[in-house]
């Protein structure tokens, strides 16, 4: 009896251990927690491994992250996202499927061209050790200069000794499309009269 209970046992064991070894492991998130854009993700991913839906899960994240109790985001990272809050939110949305800051850059952009300063602000402020990556994401949409996306980078906080102009990737950039500027107060710079102060709402 005993001899049964052990050969058993013994394969209940391997049975477990076959099974969490063939657990997919859950895909790390774009960045790391230094970066405010990467914790206010992982709030985002839990919500919705709790079975909420994604964009009700995005919505959420950041009300709350924008309420003065919540330190997901920083003030600057607050700033950043309460200026256009449906930009904000159609940054995750992107990130989410494809948790690329390239790619997530590159296609807000060519979606909102007339809001392409602030996705590079936005993309910045959220993952400032990646500002290379915002900067490549702008430059392959083609639709500012090089040296354009230079400035707004910088002008969002970025190291400049982290930055280089990638010219080198080719694609002319459409110089014809307005291009709103941002309020004083976001990231680094910025001009014009955009409001902004983080909603607690």
């Amino acid at each position: 009896m005993m001899k049964r209970l052990s050969v058993s046992f013994l394969f209940l064991c391997l049975f477990s251990v076959v099974a969490i070894a063939q657990t997919p492991a859950s895909p790390s998130l774009f960045g790391d927690d230094e970066q405010p854009g990467n914790r206010l993700h992982e709030v985002i991913a839990a919500k919705m491994a709790n079975g909420e839906a994604k964009n009700a899960a995005i919505v959420d994240a950041i009300k709350v992250a924008l309420t003065d109790a919540d330190n997901s985001l920083n003030g600057e990272a607050k700033s950043a996202v309460a200026f256009d809050i449906p930009l904000a939110e159609q940054f995750y949305v992107q990130m989410v499927d494809v948790n690329s800051l390239i790619e997530v850059t590159k296609v807000l952009i060519e979606e909102n061209a007339s809001k392409a300063i602030h996705v590079i602000t936005l993309g910045t402020v959220l993952y400032p050790d990646f500002a290379q990556e915002v900067f490549d994401g702008a430059a392959l949409s083609g639709v500012m200069a090089p040296e354009d996306i230079l400035v707004a980078v910088l002008q969002a906080g970025a190291d400049a000794t982290t930055v280089s102009d990638p010219t080198a990737i080719g694609g002319d950039a459409n110089t014809n499309i307005a291009v709103t500027p941002l309020g004083a107060g976001i990231g680094a710079g910025g001009t014009g009269g955009g409001d902004t102060t983080a909603s607690t709402n």
